[in-house]
């Protein structure tokens, strides 16, 4: 697929996100429990076939309880009802399972639904930690683009003068050369724009909080193309264009968010 096709695609996606933070937090909402709802299918797709897969009892109620959690804190009642058919899932799942590998489909669950439903409630906490000011956006945007910024100097660096392998037990095409061109240039953008987002931030710490975030960045890349190598799958699904599915767009994303919103908040920037 042409540079071309992925970067149409690419534009599009950041557009309906730039459009949902404009409109406000239960757009965001809506647009990141979508994505999450189509991730969540692809994760459970990609295990079929396998000896065992995710026991959808407990991915689905527990991703939608952690998405709830952080979209709508306000709704205890919402929580309870999440939380208690999370519950009763892990009870289905562990009694109900069948003879063989039960527990192994709990935790296959559990992971799922913690990669797809508690990490993306950071950017919701992101969102609403920024404040006033458009800086809850401009926060969303930089979580943003240390992915993309990473992805794509990744994939052109290492595409053209990338020659030593890197993790190539789990990815064959990734390179050192194309992995550091993907740490150092959302590093530099980000770590500089972070303290015109938020001032309380001196520029050594924004320039750490950008490094440790990059590096997240690609753990979450290397963590998605691990699973796909252990099921045989080349791409998540098909939906974007150039990019393959869901989880192959925002795998990197899940991570950065959690990172940039707990180092902030361990700092104290917020």
């Amino acid at each position: 697929m042409s540079l071309a096709v992925r970067s149409v695609s690419g534009v599009a996606l950041v557009g309906a996100l730039v459009l949902a933070l404009f409109l406000g937090p239960s757009a965001l909402a809506v647009l990141v429990g979508g994505l999450m709802a189509i991730g969540i299918f692809e994760y459970w797709q990609l295990w079929q076939g396998q000896p065992v897969g995710p026991s959808t009892v407990v991915l689905v109620p527990l991703a939608g309880f952690w998405l709830m959690r952080y979209a709508y804190p306000a709704l205890p009642a919402a929580s309870i009802g999440l939380l208690a058919g999370s519950l009763l899932g892990l009870t289905v799942a562990l009694t109900h399972g069948g003879r063989h590998r039960s527990t192994a489909a709990w935790a296959l669950g559990f992971g799922g639904a913690a990669w797809l439903g508690y990490l993306p409630g950071y950017i919701l906490l992101l969102y609403q930690a920024g404040g006033p000011h458009g800086r809850g956006m401009a926060l969303v945007l930089l979580a943003v683009g240390v992915s993309v910024i990473g992805d794509t100097t990744a994939y052109l660096v290492g595409s053209s003068v990338g020659r030593h392998p890197f993790m190539s037990r789990i990815s064959p095409k990734k390179t050192w050369e194309g992995a550091v061109a993907g740490w150092l240039a959302p590093t530099l953008v980000t770590g500089a724009l972070l303290p015109v987002v938020l001032p309380s931030v001196t520029l050594p710490l924004a320039f750490a909080i950008a490094a440790t975030a990059s590096a997240a960045a690609i753990v979450g890349d290397l963590a998605e193309s691990q699973l796909k190598r252990e099921v045989g799958a080349k791409d998540s699904g098909r939906l974007i264009p150039g990019h393959g599915g869901v989880l192959d767009r925002v795998d990197s994303l899940l991570f950065v968010a959690a990172v940039v919103y707990s180092l902030l908040g361990v700092a104290h920037a917020f």
